[in-house]
């Protein structure tokens, strides 16, 4: 047994955080989906570097830009037809789990955030586009954007409630998905709750020395889990996993796995990297036995964290600078594909 479907059997889906058409042209995602991977999920940054890192697109990008000349529109499209296939190879693992995996996700313009009326808008059109009962529409965790969720949940929408920094807002979106369950339509969703960000914005104020270096961001997802474990009751079987995101390491003095073995497990979901899903397959068994006692100790450790900085001002400026991250990849994938359709023409 590999460590991605142990760490399935302790509970918890592995989805991989990546997408490409290159991947799925050589067999390599029907290969990782094979090895335990149940779910996929894309954003703006996924696509960028997908899109202007190969040519594996243009032959797409040219039939496209003959039909409009729209760089949005064409880049929907793009996308979708990714996300399409990927809905596909996970259709299996969709219906054998009674629709409580096997998702892909997609994004709505990270630029629409703060905006209701327009987030609603693009949803639907995005969730009509791919037309797949897999699909969640990936929506910022502003407090528009939570806004936005609870009347796309009602429309029988799937949703996946990304850049969730602080526990509050975790806590609105899944008060929200509670109340969107009143409209008994059976739509599902995630609450994408970042991890690594956390720890990297929280140990530049730490000493190294400090108890609580490198564990500010567990103990922050330990928090939100306490909370979806007291309202899980609340919603039956069709319950808003908890989705640990930006879960790859960014301190040279962590091993690889480090957020695999020490978040929550049961009934959450880990999207990995490649890079980490390929150190998880060729590596010998892990121990899952939360090696850092994090869950005795998140308590404290937010505690202690208060002698360096306030935590809601960390997460609050993380979320700014999220949105603000997706927004520049959205730009650039809509640069990058003008650029190739420049090329295009001149031939």
């Amino acid at each position: 047994m590999n460590n991605i479907k142990k760490i399935k059997d302790n509970g918890q889906s592995i989805w991989l955080d990546s997408i490409s058409k290159q991947m799925i042209e050589t067999g390599d995602l029907k290969k990782i989906i094979d090895e335990g991977i149940t779910g996929i999920t894309s954003n703006p940054s996924i696509f960028e570097k997908a899109i202007s890192s190969t040519h594996s697109y243009d032959s797409l990008i040219e039939k496209v830009s003959q039909e409009t000349k729209d760089l949005k529109t064409i880049f929907e499209k793009i996308a979708s037809e990714d996300i399409k296939t990927a809905a596909d190879l996970l259709s299996e693992v969709y219906q054998k789990s009674k629709k409580n995996d096997g998702y892909v996700s997609l994004e709505v313009d990270p630029s629409l955030a703060n905006d209701y009326e327009k987030t609603v808008e693009e949803a639907i059109k995005l969730w009509k586009l791919v037309d797949k009962p897999n699909l969640m529409i990936k929506i910022p965790g502003t407090n528009e954007g939570i806004k936005a969720t609870k009347d796309l949940l009602d429309m029988g929408i799937n949703i996946n409630v990304t850049l969730l920094f602080s526990f509050e807002s975790y806590k609105k979106t899944l008060d929200t998905f509670i109340e969107s369950k009143k409209s008994n339509k059976d739509s599902r969703s995630v609450a994408s709750f970042f991890i690594s960000r956390i720890d990297t914005a929280a140990d530049n104020l730490l000493t190294s020395d400090a108890n609580c270096y490198h564990k500010i961001a567990t103990s922050n997802a330990y928090n939100a889990y306490k909370y979806f474990i007291e309202q899980k009751s609340l919603m039956s079987d069709n319950f808003q996993k908890l989705l640990w995101a930006s879960t790859s390491v960014k301190s040279k003095d962590l091993t690889p796995e480090y957020y695999c073995i020490n978040l929550p497990m049961l009934d959450t979901v880990n999207t990995l990297p490649p890079e980490t899903i390929n150190h998880l397959l060729t590596s010998k068994d892990i121990d899952l036995n939360n090696s850092l006692n994090i869950k005795e100790e998140f308590e404290k450790n937010l505690l202690d964290s208060k002698q360096y900085f306030n935590l809601n001002d960390l997460t609050d400026d993380l979320l700014i600078n999220g949105i603000k991250l997706f927004q520049e990849s959205y730009i650039s994938v809509l640069e990058k594909i003008e650029e190739k359709i420049e090329k295009i023409i001149k031939k």
